[in-house]
């Protein structure tokens, strides 16, 4: 297994939506580090064309600091709208995505299923234009005429869309539960995956979320079998969706790893951590927690 830093890092380090100049910072600190697999976004209009002007300059970087891609994420809230115009825009535009991540060489494209187009109260989840935050909770109004079913056509719709232009590429589009979106558990995840009916669309497994849900952690893998092709691994203590340290929450992480020496992953596992002041350290404490238990159960890992 191949231990990766996910976007979260250059997120949390640098703020939310970050700027392409965090790109460039955050691959020195990754390299320092001493990792060398990367998940790169698209995160927003702005960025995402930052990325694209920039690409060959990126890729030159990323080859300098010995890190490969291996998984790129679309952010564009578009891709579900519920205005046609705006969704076959966005497809024109994840079309654009695809071939970024293809140049970058990345294995797996990445959505979210985003928030439901509700009226919330307060604060949104994963607003581009809020601080990224895991402990908050949401309130809702259902607006007049709002139809659950409606959306989820729609969602269906976009993902058998990107999963189709993915497979020109020969890459698996991958989408994880989150709190707060319209897919937001395991149960939601694999009833998308049956309705998408594409052999190229699976689940990316973040354990912070799903632990969030108060999910047994090794039982969703088992629901899950042959249905995912990424990990996003934080720690959690579902009183909140915080994604902490790995071995300073509440998953029975030896069972997890356990388990997925038992289902043969050789896949990649992104460490998706939250701002603290020791961030780097905190990545370098979670690999080492995941190379002992690797070392137990005789699976081969590497960063």
């Amino acid at each position: 297994m191949k231990v990766s830093i996910t976007y979260l890092y250059t997120i949390m380090k640098y703020g939310y939506p970050p700027k392409i100049e965090d790109d460039f910072k955050a691959l020195a600190e990754i390299e320092k580090m001493g990792f060398h697999y990367l998940e790169m976004e698209g995160l927003g209009g702005p960025h995402t064309q930052g990325v694209k002007e920039n690409l060959h300059e990126l890729k030159k970087c990323l080859d300098s600091h010995g890190i490969q891609v291996h998984n790129f994420c679309a952010v564009d809230p578009d891709l579900v709208s519920l205005d046609k115009a705006k969704r076959k825009a966005a497809y024109e535009s994840f079309k654009q995505t695809a071939e970024i991540g293809a140049f970058l060489g990345a294995e797996t494209l990445h959505l979210a299923s985003y928030a439901p187009p509700v009226e919330y109260i307060g604060k949104a989840p994963y607003k581009l234009d809020e601080e990224y935050s895991f402990g908050n909770t949401f309130k809702v109004r259902i607006p007049d005429g709002f139809s659950w079913e409606k959306l989820w056509s729609v969602l269906v719709e976009s993902c058998a869309f990107t999963a189709d232009v993915s497979k020109a590429y020969d890459k698996t589009v991958i989408m994880e539960p989150r709190i707060g979106e319209v897919i937001c558990s395991v149960d939601s995840m694999i009833r998308l995956i049956n309705d998408v009916n594409k052999d190229n669309f699976k689940a990316n497994f973040d354990t912070g979320h799903i632990c969030a849900q108060r999910e047994n952690i090794p039982l969703a893998l088992k629901k899950l079998e042959g249905n995912f092709a990424n990990f996003h691994l934080s720690d959690n203590i579902p009183s909140d969706t915080n994604h902490l340290p790995i071995g300073d929450g509440s998953i029975d992480w030896d069972e997890f790893f356990r388990v997925l020496k038992i289902m043969n992953y050789d896949g990649y596992l992104g460490l998706d951590l939250n701002k603290s002041s020791a961030l780097e350290q905190d990545y370098l404490k979670s690999y080492r927690f995941i190379e002992n238990l690797c070392n137990k159960h005789g699976i081969t890992v590497e960063r």
